[in-house]
């Protein structure tokens, strides 16, 4: 349905320094922001860990993207201490990666309170709470994630939250498809298929309203949205 360490920074900046002196790089722009990384700019920190956690100038190496994403996360920057719980949620270290997304969920960091929510909603790491989930959805949703849209209509649909609604589905369903991004492109095939599935079990006038309220509908905050590319997959 939804959908990733404790070390010095004397010692991560020591081996990122030998890799800025490696023949590993094939990017002059990696290079000069591993200068401005070791100088302690966060945001410079932030884009050498996506360059070794994607390989974009630089080896791929999803350690040393941990690294410097720890780097950053330590300064405060919201989408580093989401993709830091995103790595220890990845290796199943639920509980450590809590307390990374609500760090990054209190700066309105969208794709992290979606993250937090989904650790509530199936109890990974902390005792399962659906309402709680259900909540931070609601925020990350107020902050325009679609697939926390998305999550909200699963759990109307599924009945998680008392009887099935499947009105309230099809509302937060057309919403989060409005609201997808380009980078989205799996969900969006996906909601694609099941908006119109929600649609077909809808007397016309629940069609209407469904209609209505899914495209009248504007997330109310502003915030970070995050990374699309680390979010939970959709559901197949």
């Amino acid at each position: 349905m939804k959908q990733l360490l404790a070390i010095s920074t004397a010692a991560l900046l020591t081996v990122a320094s030998s890799h800025a002196s490696a023949d590993w790089f094939t990017s002059s722009e990696t290079k000069a922001l591993i200068s401005k990384a070791e100088a302690g700019d966060a945001q410079a920190q932030f884009k050498v860990s996506v360059a070794f956690d994607y390989g974009r100038g630089a080896p791929r190496d999803g350690k040393e993207a941990m690294k410097w994403y720890r780097l950053a996360a330590d300064q405060g920057l919201a989408e580093a201490q989401n993709s830091v719980g995103s790595g220890l949620q990845a290796d199943k270290r639920f509980a450590e990666a809590r307390p990374w997304y609500e760090k990054a969920a209190a700066q309105r960091h969208a794709l992290a309170t979606n993250n937090l929510a989904y650790l509530y909603d199936l109890g990974l790491g902390v005792p399962q709470d659906r309402q709680k989930g259900f909540e931070l959805y609601l925020k990350a949703a107020d902050l325009g994630w679609a697939e926390a849209m998305w999550n909200i209509a699963n759990m109307y649909g599924a009945g998680q939250l008392g009887e099935k609604d499947l009105v309230k589905a099809c509302i937060w369903a057309w919403r989060a498809r409005r609201f997808t991004s380009p980078e989205q492109e799996q969900l969006q095939k996906f909601l694609d298929r099941m908006v119109p599935r929600l649609e077909s079990q809808l007397t016309t006038e629940q069609q209407a309203a469904c209609d209505k309220d899914g495209g009248d509908w504007q997330p109310t905050t502003q915030g970070s949205p995050g990374s699309s590319s680390e979010a939970h997959p959709p559901p197949t």
